[in-house]
């Protein structure tokens, strides 16, 4: 999951909660999907973050060179 881009980790996310929301799984498969989703969520708030300290840094003229 650890080389998984922001967007491929959004739709991952997206087809976890409708599974999730089908109802057809084990109570074992739901937690392990369940993991897995929390996971992508932290993942993507985290790119998110890291995104809007970026165009911060942009508007404000403090960017970093190669960063």
């Amino acid at each position: 999951m650890e080389k998984m881009n922001y967007e491929k980790a959004v739709s991952r996310l997206e087809e976890i909660v409708d599974k999730l929301e089908n109802g057809n799984l084990s109570l074992e498969e739901m937690m392990k999907l369940y993991e897995e989703g929390t996971a992508l969520a932290g993942k993507c708030a985290k790119a998110l973050d890291k995104a809007q300290l970026k165009i911060t840094e942009l508007s404000s003229g403090k960017v970093k060179e190669n960063d």
